[in-house]
């Protein structure tokens, strides 16, 4: 992986980017071609819009860096059952919106209801 430095528009500050290494072989459908770039600053406020230094639909931005695990400690932690796997285990907060599971590395959607005696309780679904 090849790590850039780059100024970002957005936020006004500079971005640590990552190349991710493309694929070592051609094949499956599920397989993009060539390296993805992972934004290491990303934060929930970049969910919105496009980043404006990749040109990605931010919340695309915010799954990569999740999948990636090169910053998990930028990801808020829900603990939560996840549809995907049928586990229960920590998701990561990509938005407020979507999570990604840990054990599968899928993305689901999430919501926090506030119960009448003031406990929360987190559901998920696909």
């Amino acid at each position: 992986m090849k790590t850039e430095v780059a100024h970002c528009s957005g936020c006004g500050h500079k971005v640590r980017l990552v190349f991710t290494d493309p694929p070592p072989h051609d094949g499956q459908a599920n397989l993009k071609d060539g390296a993805e770039i992972v934004c290491l600053d990303y934060h929930e406020t970049c969910s919105g819009g496009k980043c404006p230094t990749t040109g990605v639909p931010g919340i695309v931005m915010g799954v990569r860096l999740a999948k990636s695990h090169l910053s998990d400690e930028s990801f808020k932690t829900i603990h939560a059952r996840c549809e995907a796997c049928g586990q229960v285990s920590d998701l990561e907060v990509i938005d407020d919106h979507f999570a990604l599971c840990t054990l599968c590395n899928t993305t689901t959607r999430w919501v926090v209801l506030k119960l009448s005696d003031d406990s929360e309780i987190t559901l998920t679904g696909r």
